[in-house]
């Protein structure tokens, strides 16, 4: 591809990202994210939306969910009235 092919897709790339994006103060991830669709272009799938969300679903596979948060809750709650009972029996 020349400079100018390269040049044209990064400012393309650049103006779709910029639709798209709804994560305001992560600058830094958006850039990532324009590199990681301007990496991954191919000319037979041009979707950008697909790209965007393989980037962000990358980047939030080891995010924690609302059924993680409350199983960790129910976890240290257990862990509490364990203590609590162990400090009750006198061990």
């Amino acid at each position: 591809m020349s400079n100018i092919n390269e040049e044209n897709l990064m400012e393309h790339v650049i103006t779709e990202v910029d639709t798209l994006w709804q994560l305001k103060d992560r600058d830094d991830l958006k850039n990532d994210c324009i590199k990681y669709v301007f990496k991954n272009w191919n000319f037979g799938f041009k979707d950008e939306i697909y790209l965007v969300i393989q980037f962000l679903s990358m980047k939030c596979a080891d995010a924690l969910s609302t059924a993680d948060l409350d199983s960790m809750a129910r976890a240290e709650e257990e862990t509490k009235i364990s203590s609590y009972q162990e400090a009750d029996q006198g061990l």
